[in-house]
């Protein structure tokens, strides 16, 4: 378990407070805590988690980026408030964040890509390249980047992909009609054209509909006067990805300076298209980026990769703009790349840390957990109604159980300290598990992640990191439990003096170093001393 600072602040929030740990965001206790709050990059980009203080100071970091009206209203981002003293926040006003628009056209671009025209209610201010956060019915947000123009565009014009399984994309395919109205918040975001330096070359790569903000600062820069050459690389791995292929062309016959090249990666390339990465064909074109400003859009591997591998080339870190955002469609081409050879090296090279090392791809294609939320409560859901398994929980809470598996999994997958539990050794010591027990727990599990849509090959990648720590669960009779190196029963309650500290199991309070507590020696659960257990249960 991981110390805690006695002089750790608190946080206020809908009438219970929660301790901070050192340095630990609040989204990273609303996380730990199992609070659901909106939140989406959790990098301070969106602005999908800001939330409101009603009292204390607020870290100049939570504000960076926000707008001064929100900051005169003691508006933050959670993703990056470290407090620095007790914080009581509140829930946003839905009159400060989020304006109306009425849907004027919605048609499709490409079978799978819909153009949404947008009337908003109140004119607002806004670079092409921006995005900005629609919400739906149920209180689900996206960002979605602008491709028009406000200087040449009355309506807000974005650029949605249907994805599997995807709530927004879903809901805008198949319910949202012309003349609906809906709510969005925003414009946010740094991705787009700064007027000067007319003459400087401009590189921009996209992916999939990461050709809508790119297509907003090229016909920015192009009616400001930008006169440097401009070279846009869209990709896709099928032709029908590369939308929007006549507007292109026709921008680069009325301006000399601007090159279009459509990339197909995976298939039979279609005339006047290059075969292979949007990413690599450029690289091939430029080797050298020197006094070049790059702009990037699309998948999180190919942007972070693009802005190694341009930087290498001579770019400016300063002159790269990056707009990462994460599709399923990217993630399903993405399992051509992914074999069983693969996974049983992650496997093996997990054996040898406490921790594997965490797998941001999977944590992304996991929606950054709120998919993974809804599958651990749909799995244990049918845990808890397996005649095989429930036995192992009687006595237990489930949302205990799906709380700590969440924070467990996220400390995996993300590398951030949030899982304060014991691991799965010491968790499971008293259960009698054989091979074809956890088999068929494991199966549950892949139905539980294939029921809400995983891709397959993150459901091996998912199962390769639940494989680490068989050889910690099956057994043919119980381990003594161990606790800083000494050996306790296997049932009953105990006592002891804490030389870490922790969470109550029953209040959520703090437990400080040194204080004596109790503990249930089978489940684990330990107990301050205003929540002590009768010994004799």
């Amino acid at each position: 378990m991981m110390p805690i600072k006695k002089n750790m602040n608190k946080i206020y929030f809908q009438g219970k407070s929660y301790q901070c740990r050192e340095n630990e965001t609040i989204l990273q206790v609303f996380m730990r805590h199992g609070i659901t709050v909106p939140f989406s990059c959790g990098n301070g980009i969106c602005h999908v988690c800001l939330q409101r203080c009603e009292n204390g100071l607020i870290p100049p970091k939570a504000q960076k980026g926000l707008r001064e009206t929100l900051k005169e209203k003691d508006y933050f981002l959670i993703c990056k408030c470290m407090p620095e003293n007790d914080m009581e926040i509140s829930l946003p006003r839905d009159t400060d964040l989020f304006n109306r628009a009425v849907v004027y056209k919605k048609e499709l671009l490409a079978p799978d890509v819909c153009r949404l025209l947008l009337e908003p209610a109140t004119q607002l201010y806004y670079h092409p390249g921006q995005f900005i956060n629609i919400r739906n019915q149920q209180g689900e947000m996206r960002s979605y980047s602008l491709s028009s123009v406000p200087q040449e565009d009355y309506f807000l014009e974005i650029h949605v992909k249907r994805v599997s399984n995807g709530v927004m994309s879903n809901w805008i395919f198949d319910e949202l009609s012309e003349n609906d109205e809906l709510d969005f918040q925003g414009a946010v975001g740094s991705n787009y054209y700064v007027p000067g330096e007319q003459h400087q070359p401009l590189l921009l790569i996209g992916t999939g509909t990461g050709l809508s903000p790119l297509l907003g600062i090229v016909r920015d820069a192009l009616s400001s006067g930008h006169t440097g050459p401009i070279h846009l690389y869209h990709g896709s791995r099928y032709p029908h990805g590369l939308y929007l292929q006549p507007i292109l062309k026709q921008l680069s016959e009325q301006h000399d300076n601007f090159h279009p090249v459509s990339c197909v990666s995976g298939h039979a390339t279609p005339r006047n298209h290059r075969a292979g990465r949007a990413n690599d064909i450029a690289l091939a074109d430029h080797t050298d980026l020197k006094g070049w400003r790059v702009y990037l859009c699309g998948h999180p591997k190919m942007v972070e990769d693009m802005q190694q591998a341009t930087q290498t080339a001579g770019a400016n870190p300063q002159e790269i703009h990056a707009d990462p955002f994460w599709d399923w469609a990217s993630v399903n081409d993405a399992n051509l790349n992914d074999t069983d050879a693969d996974t049983a090296e992650r496997i093996r090279c997990a054996e040898l840390r406490n921790y594997p090392d965490p797998d941001l791809e999977l944590w992304k294609g996991l929606d950054e957990g709120r998919l993974l939320s809804k599958v651990l409560i749909d799995f244990y859901d049918h845990v808890y109604d397996d005649p095989l398994l429930s036995p192992f929980f009687e006595g237990a809470t489930k949302q205990r159980l799906i709380e700590k598996q969440y924070n467990f999994m996220c400390q995996v997958l993300t590398g951030e300290d949030v899982y304060f539990g014991e691991r799965p050794r010491s968790a499971h010591h008293w259960m009698v598990i054989s091979d074809e027990l956890l088999d068929h727990r494991e199966a549950l599990m892949e139905s539980s992640l294939r029921r809400f849509g995983v891709p397959e090959y993150l459901v091996r990648r998912f199962r390769a990191i639940e494989e680490i720590y068989r050889k910690d669960i099956v057994k043919d009779k119980p381990w003594k439990k161990i606790v800083f190196g000494k050996e306790l029963p296997v049932e009953g309650f105990d006592e002891m003096t804490m030389d870490d500290a922790t969470l109550c199991d029953s209040c959520q309070q703090e437990i400080l170093v040194g204080e004596r507590v109790q503990y249930h020696v089978r489940l684990g659960k330990v107990y301050c001393k205003e929540c002590r257990q009768d010994s004799t249960g």
